[in-house]
């Protein structure tokens, strides 16, 4: 660009760069309990949560995402899903407290703070 040196274009990588503006992607296996990252448990307690991009599994639900909208680090979630043998819509919120820590609202519910299985 006419006028603007090596400088300014550093300054945009840097910026680009910036840690602080990445976000840590909520997909992946998150638990409970630590033993939930180990094996697929029978309870809401040690059963772990799947997130992909296009489905939620968690317990004894099977849900394929329809709707959804991100608010800061909350994925906000319309879901379609089969529970034991039933087709329902469900509200999720998925919030990213931190890097390793999700707060679940599903439902309706609150559910106790899950962490990301390593």
């Amino acid at each position: 660009m006419p006028g603007r040196g090596v400088g300014w274009f550093a300054g945009i990588g840097i910026l680009l760069m910036s840690p602080a503006l990445a976000v840590e992607p909520i997909n992946g296996r998150w638990a409970i309990e630590a033993e939930g990252c180990k094996i697929d448990g029978d309870t809401s307690e040690t059963a772990p949560l799947y997130v992909t991009d296009k489905t939620l599994k968690w317990f004894v639900a099977d849900c394929r995402v329809g709707k959804s909208y991100k608010i800061g680090n909350a994925l906000y979630i319309q879901a379609r899903c089969s529970n034991e043998g039933q087709r329902h819509s469900i509200a999720v919120k998925l919030d990213l407290v931190s890097r390793d820590r999700l707060a679940v609202t599903w439902d309706g519910s609150k559910i106790k703070e899950m962490r990301r299985c390593k």
